[in-house]
């Protein structure tokens, strides 16, 4: 970081906390040149063995790890990251204790205001971190960012959906020798991030519980929770066969895929976007 922080930190892994800031060192900054990395995901149960932080948890890290990458790979910017917040639309898992979910009009809310609070003094660019990909979330979230960027000058990403629903996870990802594309929530990918980043916080009854597959965007279980669709334990894939190698890999990917959201932000380049199918369905959940 330039001017009151020491010169040089962040070639050497140096995290920028927002927080840790004066408004002296903020308004400092060259505002051309800072990305902001804002990670948000909310408190939800993820089945009886990973914590209700899992989605929070690993925005936060993937941002963290991207700051330091970019530290290094494009020096003559600077990266701060914003506290993350630990709040979204969670409506499915809601019938679960520990599950926080706030309306979707309170998660634009708070996207466009913390955006706006940066636009209004010069800032250019912003990487919203989720690793929620809720569709209420996801459109509280998108209609924030078309909201404060037709409102002010800046550029806001948010890479993880289009990455998400694109099934790019599944063209890119090491064989694992059964199909990945039914691990919705708390399963193999979730299990096996947390094995490689956080193992001792995940319960080793993961080992014992049975798969559990079911096609979460059928219009029949729309606007219900997971309980009253029969899923009683808060998980949809195969946990038990979870590996920390895999993990290594999905955590990286996840870093790789916010690094390129800000250097795409930074040359001007096209971002992805959602499909124009997921799109539509945000769009037709008029009770949110």
């Amino acid at each position: 970081m330039k001017n009151n922080v020491k010169k040089g930190d962040e070639g050497h892994g140096k995290v920028i906390q927002l927080e840790e800031l004066s408004w002296k060192q903020i308004e400092e900054l060259d505002k051309k040149k800072t990305v902001f990395f804002i990670p948000i995901s909310p408190l939800e149960e993820h089945g009886p063995h990973l914590p209700v932080g899992t989605d929070y948890l690993m925005a936060r890290d993937a941002a963290k790890k991207a700051v330091k990458t970019l530290n290094k790979k494009k020096p003559d910017f600077t990266y701060v990251l914003f506290p993350a917040i630990p709040l979204g639309y969670s409506k499915m898992a809601s019938c679960f204790p520990g599950t926080v979910s706030t309306h979707v009009k309170a998660v634009k809310a708070i996207v466009h205001d913390v955006c706006s609070s940066l636009a209004r003094f010069g800032f250019q660019y912003v990487v919203i971190c989720t690793f929620h990909m809720d569709l209420g979330h996801l459109k509280g979230i998108y209609a924030a960012i078309h909201k404060v960027m037709r409102e002010y000058s800046i550029k806001v990403a948010e890479p993880t959906g289009p990455y998400f629903y694109s099934r790019e996870v599944e063209k890119h990802e090491p064989k694992v020798g059964f199909d990945t594309k039914k691990e919705v929530h708390a399963g193999f990918r979730e299990t096996s991030l947390m094995k490689y980043q956080y193992p001792y916080l995940v319960d080793g009854l993961y080992k014992n519980l049975q798969n559990i597959y079911i096609d979460l965007y059928s219009p029949r279980y729309l606007r219900k929770t997971f309980k009253d669709i029969g899923i009683k334990d808060g998980y949809i894939g195969s946990p038990a066969q979870a590996d920390s190698d895999y993990g290594r890999w999905y955590f990286q990917e996840i870093v790789r895929i916010y690094v390129q959201a800000a250097v795409d932000l930074i040359e001007g380049k096209k971002l992805p976007t959602l499909p124009r199918q997921i799109k539509m369905i945000m769009r037709s959940m008029f009770w949110l």
